[in-house]
């Protein structure tokens, strides 16, 4: 275990007021059904190494339709700017958004912009299932649990998580 992250929003950070000139801002999005899945397994089986049962997945997804996660996390907020969607706040905000499902390819084209060689892009996982994680100072490594799902959860997600998430 050798990967610790503090997470902050783009707003918490005031990357609104950053000079794009002189920045390049990025970041990862997520398909949010994958990242409720794995936030559930991560904070509320593996942490707690606890057993998760298809009602439990279903309850977790359920109580995060809407949320829209990702745009709290990401969006930049214009002063003087109310008719612009979150969305479009973010797409038009930040220079490059890589998509953590296709995260090789997004790196090649990170580097492309970059103007980065290949031949220096390295992609290591901090969080892999059945991997470790550093669950916190003393607390030593934390063995993680492989999520899963039912075809009930599946249709769960292709129907009502995915209409009420569309905006993440």
């Amino acid at each position: 275990c050798f990967a610790h992250y503090q997470h902050a929003t783009a707003r918490e950070l005031n990357f609104q007021n950053r000079d794009p000139a002189q920045s390049f801002l990025w970041s990862i999005v997520r398909e949010p059904a994958q990242r409720t899945l794995s936030a559930h397994f991560f904070y509320y089986v593996s942490k707690p190494n606890h057993t998760s049962t298809e009602n439990g997945i279903l309850n977790a997804l359920e109580s995060s339709k809407g949320h829209n996660y990702q745009s709290k996390y990401l969006d930049l907020p214009i002063q003087n700017e109310q008719s612009s969607s979150s969305t479009d706040r973010i797409i038009n905000g930040y220079d490059f958004l890589a998509v953590n499902e296709r995260m090789e390819e997004s790196l090649v084209v990170l580097a492309m912009l970059a103007q980065i060689p290949l031949t220096d892009v390295v992609v290591f996982s901090s969080k892999l299932a059945g991997g470790y994680h550093l669950s916190g100072i003393g607390l030593g490594c934390l063995k993680l649990k492989k999520k899963w799902t039912t075809p009930k959860i599946e249709e769960y997600i292709l129907g009502d998580y995915r209409s009420a998430n569309k905006d993440d």
